[in-house]
């Protein structure tokens, strides 16, 4: 009777073992559950050409943008990607400059250091400097209190995070030649003032002087190396 039934169960492990093996190969290419996460743990990822900062892997560059504006629609797209909580593009003759705010919808989008106090406790909620008062300048999405996630320097933000961003911009605007992005506080408040500016109707042309000086500081113009 074993005798029998032998063929059937070589079978049947033949099949279970075949099955694994292409769920191992799914997981190799990034298609396991959490390959929508950024920087999730997978055993093997194809590896594209980076797509953000790219000029600044061969050389020095510059900033010297001679036009501005607010774009909509990629700061809505920006918006619907995991990890994103608001998206903030603005646009020149040449790049595109994202300023982010990060929520916990997806895993390995920073590092693990905390810059946002969400406990809302001893000074007022909003309002660090004066305790009993909540109001927040309009042009402020964040102040570090009960906020989403921001993170200080452009080089916390996960590759694949940034790469992910920088691949989408580059799609839906080929003729970009470069993407910055940044989650830093204060340069995420200042795009906001443009971006409100642009709403209002009022074009950015005024402010491309200040601007061009901001994300010099913000992103340098030194060469870096690959990551």
């Amino acid at each position: 009777m074993l005798r029998k039934l032998g063929f059937p169960i070589c079978g049947m492990i033949f099949l279970m073992l075949a099955l694994n093996g292409c769920s191992e190969k799914g997981r190799e290419f990034g298609r396991s559950p959490d390959h929508t996460n950024f920087g999730a743990p997978v055993e093997k990822t194809e590896e594209t050409e980076r797509a953000y900062q790219t000029q600044q892997l061969y050389g020095p560059v510059t900033h010297n943008n001679t036009k501005l504006e607010y774009s909509q629609f990629l700061s809505n797209q920006l918006n619907a990607m995991n990890g994103v909580n608001t998206a903030i593009v603005m646009t020149t003759d040449k790049n595109a400059y994202v300023a982010l705010m990060i929520d916990s919808s997806a895993t390995g989008t920073k590092g693990t250091t905390k810059e946002t106090n969400n406990q809302g406790t001893q000074k007022g909620f909003y309002n660090d400097k004066q305790p009993f008062n909540d109001y927040l300048p309009s042009t402020d999405l964040n102040n570090g209190y009960n906020n989403y996630e921001t993170a200080v320097h452009h080089d916390m933000l996960s590759h694949r995070f940034k790469q992910a961003m920088a691949e989408k911009i580059r799609l839906l605007q080929p003729n970009i030649m470069d993407v910055y992005i940044s989650a830093n506080r204060d340069f995420l408040n200042q795009m906001n003032s443009y971006a409100q500016e642009s709403w209002k109707g009022n074009s950015l042309m005024p402010l491309l002087t200040p601007f061009n000086q901001t994300v010099a500081r913000v992103f340098g113009t030194a060469q870096v190396l690959p990551d």
